[in-house]
């Protein structure tokens, strides 16, 4: 356990793979995805945003991706193996947010962008 006597962005990563650490020993019991998101911080004190999800069951947010794909004729997977992962409804420019399979990192696109890649 680590002694906290201010909040900086070293000592909140410290906090965050701890805490990730021991939702996912309780996620384990539990049948549940718990994710440790954003952190506001001041010198005194933090807020932590924890997101949890039945495993298995279907999100709104998954729901949307889904139809919203459905209607574009998309594929949730491509030939490369990047994934379409969410869709966000307020963003006009790029609603689309997909995970490259070969690195890991997310990215977001435009409509026409998730076309040319995930056209089924």
């Amino acid at each position: 356990m680590t002694k906290f006597a201010k909040f900086d962005k070293a000592t909140l990563n410290a906090l965050r793979s701890e805490m990730q650490e021991v939702m996912n020993k309780y996620a384990v019991k539990t049948n549940l995805d718990i994710n440790v998101g954003n952190m506001r911080f001041s010198e005194a004190e933090v807020t932590i945003k924890v997101e949890a999800k039945i495993k298995g069951a279907t999100t709104r947010s998954d729901s949307i991706l889904e139809m919203m794909a459905k209607q574009a004729g998309l594929a949730m997977t491509n030939s490369n193996g990047d994934q379409l992962t969410g869709y966000n409804t307020r963003a006009k420019a790029y609603p689309y947010q997909y995970t490259c399979g070969t690195t890991g990192k997310r990215y977001k696109c435009s409509a026409q962008q998730a076309k040319f890649k995930f056209s089924s």
